[in-house]
Parts: structure tokens; sequence; C-alpha cells
């Protein structure tokens, strides 16, 4: 039995998918799931295994290992740990404990039942029209099939992964990194023009890959080989998910370069990352399209479809960026871009909170929009405001940074026209 202080509810519902249940499913599931202790160096759960059990990080420190040699720390409390460790089964991860660690492990199928007869939400918290039931079936029925491996999540392109790799290494070099992006003409294309643009051209035009490494530094270089490698993942095979995919691609450009711009007035925080933050704010849409192509139940109906994405691109986006390698910020980046009222505990803003304030930008005046809060009422709006920015101020760097804008999404590409 857990203990008194692991039974707050507060602590249950701060994880995902935890917080879709309601107080009396969580006073039932902490009944039927138990704590289990592992010492500092043991291993807690192994690659290749599949016990159907979920394990939640209450307390210490884990690292993940995969199968290539990456590693990632988790510590308790962290983005990651909101989520359970390793989920997808057969296990993708070793779980070795870096620390003495406590999890709360519960039964897949005692949180599958919980989650199928908790009260459903739509996209804007409202409850389910008649036909909801079906809806969550769906919705359940996808989240089975990437449990159990039925449906396999988009990877990271070869080229964003090698360059990572790479400049992991502290002895890689600009000549290093330049070979593996020359390996492919269409990145060296793109890597000298975006050297070249006004975003980042110096006194001279480059004409080599290396040269345009050099100016960019190695870093910026990662930043825009995976921006460039997340543009080919927004395809689909089926014409009549074209519409959605596109949309998401768009939206995805336009969030990325109004977070771009604010991230130039606001200390702390690099534009390069904050455009790869706004690109894949609504990365876990991806899989859900792809997985409607399959499914005449989704891809027939707009509205199934668009309550599918809502319900479930938080949870598979940050699965995607675990499972690529990405780092705990851009995890968080997915799992609040749409929480207004988010709050990461810092007085300082985050990539979370400038995305959750580029992303309002880009709904002002849209329709449906009319019950989205004030600009001063939202905590990360709060926070970018202690560097001087406010709703006018905002505003006003917009409208003078139209053409930044526009050359930033110059740069992710013309309108884009999924492959049919």
């Amino acid at each position: 039995m857990m203990q008194q202080a692991q039974l707050k509810l507060d602590n249950l519902k701060a994880l995902n998918p935890l917080g879709k249940l309601t107080d009396e499913q969580l006073v039932l599931l902490a009944s039927r799931a138990h704590t289990r202790h592992f010492k500092k160096r043991s291993l807690v759960l192994e690659r290749g295994s599949a016990d159907h059990h979920e394990y939640f990080l209450l307390a210490g420190t884990v690292v993940l290992e995969a199968s290539d040699g990456r590693k990632a720390m988790v510590e308790a409390g962290s983005e990651r740990a909101r989520s359970a460790l390793a989920h997808l089964q057969p296990r993708q991860y070793n779980v070795l404990a870096a620390s003495d660690c406590e999890f709360l492990v519960v039964a897949e199928e005692v949180l599958a039942q919980l989650l199928k007869e908790a009260p459903s939400a739509s996209y804007h918290g409202e409850s389910r029209a008649a036909g909801g039931d079906a809806n969550y079936e769906l919705l359940m029925d996808f989240y089975a099939d990437l449990k159990n491996n039925q449906f396999k999540l988009p990877s990271v392109p070869d080229i964003a992964f090698r360059i990572k790799d790479l400049i992991d290494k502290d002895c890689s070099s600009a000549e290093d990194i330049a070979k593996v992006v020359g390996a492919d003409p269409a990145m060296v294309v793109k890597i000298i023009r975006a050297c070249n643009s006004p975003l980042y051209r110096g006194f001279s035009e480059v004409e080599s890959c290396r040269d345009a490494v050099v100016r960019l530094g190695m870093e910026t270089t990662r930043q825009l080989v995976t921006i460039f490698s997340m543009r080919e993942l927004f395809k689909t095979k089926r014409k009549e998910l074209q519409a959605a995919m596109e949309d998401v691609w768009q939206r995805s450009r336009h969030v990325a370069a109004i977070a771009y711009v604010l991230a130039e007035i606001t200390p702390g925080l690099n534009k390069d990352h904050a455009l790869l933050a706004g690109l894949i704010h609504d990365i876990g849409a991806v899989p859900v399209i792809c997985y409607a192509e399959s499914y005449v139940d989704l891809w027939a109906d707009e509205k199934n479809l668009r309550e599918a994405i809502g319900e479930l691109k938080g949870e598979l986006g940050s699965t995607l960026l675990e499972h690529w390698g990405f780092v705990d910020n851009l995890i968080e980046v997915v799992n609040h871009s749409e929480d207004w009222l988010y709050e990461s505990g810092h007085d300082k803003p985050n990539y979370a909170d400038l995305v959750i304030v580029a992303k309002m930008h880009t709904l002002i005046g849209k329709p449906g929009q009319k019950d989205l809060p004030p600009f001063n009422s939202i905590p990360a709006f709060q926070k970018l405001a202690n560097g001087g920015l406010t709703p006018q101020k905002s505003l006003k760097v917009l409208v003078e940074a139209r053409h930044k804008i526009d050359e930033v999404l110059n740069l992710l590409g013309p309108d884009y026209r999924v492959a049919v």
C-alpha cells in the first residue's frame, strides 16, 4: 500500500495520463497500484522486456540507456518523469537506478480501464456530444496499438541523428560535420542558403558546406539540420488527410517564426532553439494523422480526427521526442504548448513559456478564439514581461519584425504541399 504522502491527489494528477482521471478514480488506482524501491546501480527495467506494467518515478534519479548507446538522465519531479518510463513494450530502454529510487507501479489493464471510464473532454475542455464514447474508443485503440508496437512511431531522419551524435563528441570539428551534411546534397543546399540568408549572413556569401558550418557554428548547424529534417515528417499517403497535415505544418511554421523573433528580445533564450521549439510544438499530431490513414472512422470525419489530435498529441509528442533523444526543455514544450495557465515554478521564462506566447499571437483574430484569456493573465506572458515585454510592445515588435518573420518562414520553406 502506498504511504499517505504518496496518496495526495495533486501528486498523482501531475502524472501523465493520470491527470485525466477523477479524484475517485485516482483513489481507486492508488489502492490497486504499489510502490517498488530500487537501490542505486540496480536494473529497474530491461530493454526488450514486457511485463505489462507502467512505472512512474516518484523519487530518485534514473538513467535511460538505448540500444545505440544513447543515455538520458531522468530525475523525479522533472518534465520527463511526468510520464511512465520506457512505457512502449517491449521496452526500448534499459532503466538503471542512478540513486536509490521509488516507483509507482500500475498494471496496464487497470490504467486502461480507468482511462476508458474517465469523463472524456474535447480539445477545448468541453463535454463531448453524442457519439463521444465511440470517439474515445478510437483513442484507446490507438493507445493500445502504440503500446503493443502495432503502430510504429516516425524515426528522426538519419542525418539529424548523425549530426547530433557527432556534436555530442567533444573531438568533432567543422570538417567532420560538413562531411556528414555533404552526403545529403539537398541538405547542403539548405544549409548554404540559410547561411546566406538575412538571418545569418556575414560580410560575404559562402559557397561551400564547410564554410557555412564554420560561419554558423556547430550548434546552430545542428539546430538547422534538425529543423530542415523535421519538415520531411509532415507527410501523409492519403489525400483525404492532406489538409490536416498541411494545417499542422503551417501552424507550426508560424509559431516557430514568432518564437524566433520573441527569443531575440528575451534574455536567456536562444533564437535557434526557440525556432526548433516552435516547429515541434505540435509534432505529436503527425503520428495521429499517419495512424488515421488506415482508420476510416478517423480520416472520414474531421471532428473525430480533430478530437483525436487534441487528445493525443501532447503524450505522443513527448514520446516521440524521448524516443529521438531530444532535450527535456523541448519535451516540456510539447506537453504544455496549449496550457495557457502553465506554470514552470521558475521566475525566468523557458521555451514552453515562449511557445505559449507565440502560439497565442498566431491565434489572435482567428475564428473560434474569442475565449482566449487576456495576455496579462497568462503566467508565461508575465515571465516574458519581466524582460520588458508588454502586450502593446509584443504586438509592436511583431509588426516591426514582419520582414524577419517572413525571412524565417522563407527559411523553413514555402507553403508546404504534402506528397500523396
